[in-house]
């Protein structure tokens, strides 16, 4: 997916993201699915934010390197979500402010190649993190893999 154009009707401010996603965490009124499905979109809209390939901060050297644009490469989630969200629904300040360090911290794309991608999951590190993972370090898995991620920005 491309960046969302500020002139469409759905862009939202990382800051109005959290704000939404605060309100409705915080809604008792709201099934737990409803929480979920919105949470779910968030990430995808948060990690894509700058673009799923082309505008995407952070690239393994292999995807630099490969000449690939879109086929052959993948966008993943540096954290996976599931430990995302499990992250997000247990902080204790549900504020707006507390999102957004959450979600900057571990929510971030990198693109890498097929290859890469079926490295993680060969690993044993598609849905979760190496078992010596720290809990800071959202490039752990990357790490574990022997992935080279270069920041382009």
């Amino acid at each position: 997916m491309a960046r969302i154009s500020e002139k469409n009707e759905r862009f939202r401010t990382k800051q109005e993201i959290c704000k939404d996603l605060s309100y409705v965490m915080q809604d008792p009124n709201l099934h737990i699915g409803t929480k979920l499905a919105v949470i779910d979109q968030i990430f995808w809209v948060w990690s894509e934010f700058n673009g799923k390939h082309k505008g995407c901060r952070f690239w393994s050297q292999e995807a630099l390197d490969s000449g690939l644009e879109n086929k052959g490469l993948v966008h993943e989630h540096i954290v996976p979500r599931k430990i995302v969200r499990e992250r997000l629904r247990s902080l204790d300040d549900k504020s707006p402010d507390s999102i957004y360090q959450l979600l900057e911290q571990f929510c971030i794309g990198v693109v890498v190649t097929k290859a890469e991608d079926y490295k993680l999951n060969s690993l044993g590190l598609s849905s979760k993190m190496p078992s010596n993972w720290d809990g800071s370090d959202p490039w752990a898995r990357h790490k574990a893999a022997g992935i080279k991620v270069v920041d382009t920005h």
